[in-house]
Order: C-alpha cells, then structure tokens, then sequence
C-alpha cells in the first residue's frame, strides 16, 4: 500500500490515540495534559477524550495526584511481547533455515497465542510439491503439531484450562474430536518430547513438531516440518523426529536453556 493509500484509509480518531501514545511513550516521566497538547498539537479537549479511552483501556495509566500520564500496562505487554518474538525470529532464523536444508520440507515457528498456534516465521520447502501457508496463520492446538507441542508442555494450570476452552472441530476423518484422546495424546507428547500431526489437519499432510524453551525452561515456541505423507512416512519419521528435535534444542540453547534444567 503506498503513502497516498495509507492516507485515504487512514482512520483519524485512531490516528491521534496513536499520537499521544507515542508521545508519552517517546519522553521520559510522566506528563500532563497541556505537556501533550503541545507535543502533538491537538486540541485540549481531544487530548482529554483519548486520554480517557486509552486510561480506561490500560494503554496509559493516570496519577490522579500529579493530573500527569505514563505508559500503561497493557502498552508495556505488547510491547514486551513485540521484542520478545522479534529477538526469537532472530535467534531462530538460521535454525529453520538449516532444517529446511536438512529435511527439504517446509517449516513453521510458532508462538502460543490465546487458544491458538500463531506462525511467526516460516521457510518454504525447496520441493515443487510444499505445503501452502503463510505468516500470522492461526493452527488450532487440537490438531497441529505446532499446536499440541506448545500445549502439552505449558505448565498445568494453563494446560487445564487451555484444553477446557477447545472447541473440536473435525477437519479430516483423522482429526481428534474428543477430550480423552487429545489429553492421552498430550501425555505421550510430554513423554516423548515431540508432537506430529498425521493428516489431522489436511488429508495427505504430515507434521513434526518440537518444544522451544527459554532461558527459565518454559516453552515460548514451537518449531515444525510439514510435507506430503509420501515423504513424511513411517520410514522417514525417526530420522525427521530426531532432526527437529535437534533443531528446537539448538534454539532453545541459543535462548539461555540448559538442558539439564527442570522442566515442566
């Protein structure tokens, strides 16, 4: 989209909430009111409307005392969040690119986001025939290897009520529909330390995927290949489980994981 677009579209209520986020976001300690209207140059009583919307939505937070704002904590959350996925891109680029050159399939690194597998990064296979995805796909947990390696090792109270919010949904005849399955399934993936998806969630697609921790042991990520059943078969499986389980240590290492730690 180019600038005059950006223009056109632009929605102009958000647009100054944006301002003025920036604003206190872009100056040290708190300010007030008039320090603000200066700053952006809006009118006063536009300054006070915004500033009660984002208050009341936590993206800026008021000392009632000083009549003064700072960045609020929601603010601070996406923000933490927005570093902390970029430095794990980072750090996990050259990983999935050498398992892509190790399997020639397609790979996927995803984050747990709410109640789904979020891709935050991909590389394609080198094949003609690959899997057909793109970054910011949402997986289901349920049913994706992606999806049921960050759920099977996140800590038990989020396990719990991850699983109570699942709603199935069948998407092959090969798709787990019910409770019992998937939490049996979760046990041999904590076990085994891998999850696979075989044709769950595409008929004739299969997936590896592997838990990513960070420097605390907690797994943030997960790391996966996709491709045709003809190539991800019964045969090739115990070679390609071992390679990306190898690749999500490597990255997991690369984040500060020692892999003599206590994990969950």
């Amino acid at each position: 989209m180019n600038s005059s677009e950006n223009e056109r579209y632009a929605v102009r209520s958000i647009d100054r909430a944006l301002d003025i986020i920036q604003c206190v976001a872009e100056r040290n300690g708190a300010l007030g009111v008039d320090d603000i209207t200066a700053a952006t140059g809006l009118p006063k009583s536009t300054v006070f409307r915004v500033l009660a919307t984002l208050t009341a939505r936590r993206f800026v937070d008021r000392d009632p005392e000083r009549q003064t704002y700072r960045l609020g904590t929601l603010a601070l959350t996406i923000g933490a969040r927005a570093l902390g996925d970029l430095d794990l891109r980072q750090i996990a680029k050259p990983h999935i690119e050498r398992l892509m050159q190790a399997t020639s399939e397609t790979v996927h690194l995803a984050v747990l986001a709410e109640d789904t597998a979020l891709c935050i990064d991909k590389i394609d296979s080198n094949r003609s025939v690959r899997m057909s995805s793109f970054v910011g796909f949402r997986d289901p947990l349920y049913c994706s290897g992606v999806g049921k390696a960050l759920l099977a090792f996140q800590d038990e109270p989020t396990r719990r009520a991850l699983l109570a919010g699942i709603r199935f949904g069948r998407l092959t005849p090969h798709t787990i529909d019910d409770i019992a399955t998937l939490a049996a399934q979760i046990e041999t993936i904590r076990r085994q330390g891998y999850a696979t998806d075989i044709e769950e969630m595409e008929e004739g697609l299969a997936c590896i995927a592997a838990p990513i921790r960070d420097h605390s042991g907690k797994v943030i990520a997960s790391v996966s290949i996709s491709g045709p059943t003809t190539r991800v078969s019964d045969e090739t499986m115990p070679d390609l489980i071992r390679i990306v389980r190898a690749a999500a240590g490597d990255i997991s290492h690369d984040l500060g994981f020692a892999s003599s730690e206590q994990t969950a």
